[in-house]
């Protein structure tokens, strides 16, 4: 593989994700549309002065403003009163660092109520109008942890616990592998940064409520928003009792209150698992009402009460805070427990309908996740091991392969590792993660030509990712080889 590729899987590279870029927004000198005729042609933005704001999912503000010239119209790098069309990019929200809505959407906004003529359109609205239905799919096509992590410069492990929190929801799964809503994800990043930044709740609210009245989908936000200020402190009530979503920790039953707050049921792996009848479509969640006492809460279990599923969860807490070592020893007290209370049933020691057993790790689960904290500490041979474990827990863990050889080609075995990115690919030949590593196994073995079959099907899911570039360049010049030798 290249000497310094953006990894697709691993936190060691995680951060060399793609930054979007922030081109600045030309101006362009229009005369007032409130007193000259709009000019007459086919074109869809004809007659249009149109501005942006946000951050665009589909492409550079740049782009965006010469995509507007060539449709016919004209872009303003500010609002005023020739304005007659608002674009909002879908990466995130259009927030400012102060957390307030944006200048320009509070402008035109208040242009309309004072009976002004001004369009608000969300991006992916704009590109429907000019046709450019590519864009807009890419923008609503649903990606993969991997994938996600690279377009948004979020590391996997985030957006893994942002799943385990339920501030995001695959909305679909094939086989254990989750696919998210980029648009989702893009706003939860946002928030999260600016709660970070020391922007108030109450702020962030307010802006979320002002959007409302004007972008649809604002309501799942309040709902991030919720899950995000709380994080530590929000407890769920589901059909096994009260359950801590930020560490899996079940804690003991406390007594209803006045309050409620209302929030997605998360789910209690961040890893994907298939339903009962193997349906890969996830059905939304419900929500479910928290009470909170006005008192104290109880306290937690102790730790040497603790059961599998909560040292799988601390695993995956302590993993997220890079204290590897600590996880490791949690995720083998998992299996540890596991095996135990598996034996306990095969004995005969305990019923296998005990609610107890409804608390079990999925054990392909916990073997991946210690299996990711044995690399992260630098053990790569007992992550390798580990990732075998998982694989033999669950045949068809699609990232347990793709990152089992990611590993192996790390190490030089590469006859290994292209096994394992082969079968990643049979079990789903549309995982772009597995494409995407076995094309650079191909070229890191001077196996350009096949490589270039592979970069093609990369590009058809994953065609604006920071390898993307790579891809094409690839392919046009594997192109422009065959046309010299003809």
């Amino acid at each position: 593989m290249s000497a310094e590729p953006p990894n697709a899987e691993f936190n060691a590279c995680e951060e060399n994700g793609h930054v979007n870029e922030q081109a600045a927004d030309a101006s362009a000198v229009a005369e007032s549309a409130l007193t000259l005729p709009r000019a007459v042609s086919s074109l869809p933005l004809s007659g249009e002065t149109v501005a942006l704001t946000g951050t665009l999912a589909s492409m550079t503000h740049r782009d965006a403003i010469s995509m507007v010239e060539q449709y016919g119209g004209r872009a303003t790098h500010s609002v005023s009163g020739s304005t007659t069309m608002l674009v909002i990019g879908e990466e995130g929200w259009p927030l400012e660092d102060d957390g307030g809505a944006s200048q320009k959407l509070q402008q035109v906004m208040q242009m309309i109520a004072d009976g002004l003529e001004v369009r608000i359109l969300a991006e992916s609205d704009w590109l429907q109008l000019l046709g450019l239905d590519d864009h807009r799919e890419e923008i609503r096509r649903a990606y993969t942890p991997a994938m996600l992590s690279r377009l948004l410069d979020v590391p996997v492990r985030m957006i893994r616990r942002w799943a385990r929190l339920g501030l995001i929801k695959p909305v679909r799964r094939i086989g254990r592998l989750p696919y998210f809503d980029y648009r989702e994800v893009a706003s939860a990043r946002r928030l999260a940064s600016l709660l970070e930044q020391g922007v108030s709740a109450q702020t962030l609210e307010k802006s979320l409520a002002e959007l409302s009245l004007t972008i649809a989908g604002t309501d799942r936000s309040l709902a991030q928003l919720s899950l995000l200020v709380q994080d530590e402190k929000v407890l769920m009530r589901d059909d096994r009792g009260i359950l801590n979503p930020r560490t899996g920790q079940r804690l003991l039953d406390f007594d209803a209150a006045e309050m409620s707050l209302e929030v997605f049921q998360p789910g209690l792996s961040d890893s994907t698992e298939c339903d009962a009848e193997g349906d890969d479509q996830l059905e939304d969640d419900e929500p479910v009402s928290l009470p909170f006492s006005s008192g104290q809460i109880r306290e937690e279990r102790q730790m040497s009460d603790w059961n599998a599923e909560e040292w799988f969860h601390e695993g995956c807490r302590l993993t997220e805070e890079a204290e590897f070592e600590s996880a490791i020893n949690s995720f083998r007290n998992g299996l540890s427990l596991l095996a135990s209370e598996m034996s306990s049933i095969r004995s005969g020691m305990s019923s296998p309908d005990d609610e107890q057993t409804t608390l079990f790790p999925d054990p392909a689960d916990l073997n991946f996740h210690l299996a990711d904290a044995l690399y992260r500490a630098g053990r790569i041979d007992a992550a390798i091991e580990r990732y075998y474990c998982a694989i033999e827990a669950a045949p068809d863990f699609i990232e347990a392969w793709t990152q089992l050889g990611c590993l192996q080609s790390e190490q030089g075995q590469l006859e290994l590792a292209e096994t394992s990115l082969i079968t990643a690919i049979s079990i789903h030949p549309a995982n772009p993660d597995a494409l995407l590593h076995y094309a650079q196994l191909l070229e890191q073995t001077d196996r350009a030509d096949e490589a270039v079959s592979y970069w093609k099907q990369y590009l058809q899911y994953d065609s604006r990712g920071p390898w993307s570039d790579h891809a094409r360049n690839r392919i046009a010049k594997s192109e422009k080889t065959d046309s010299v030798m003809l």
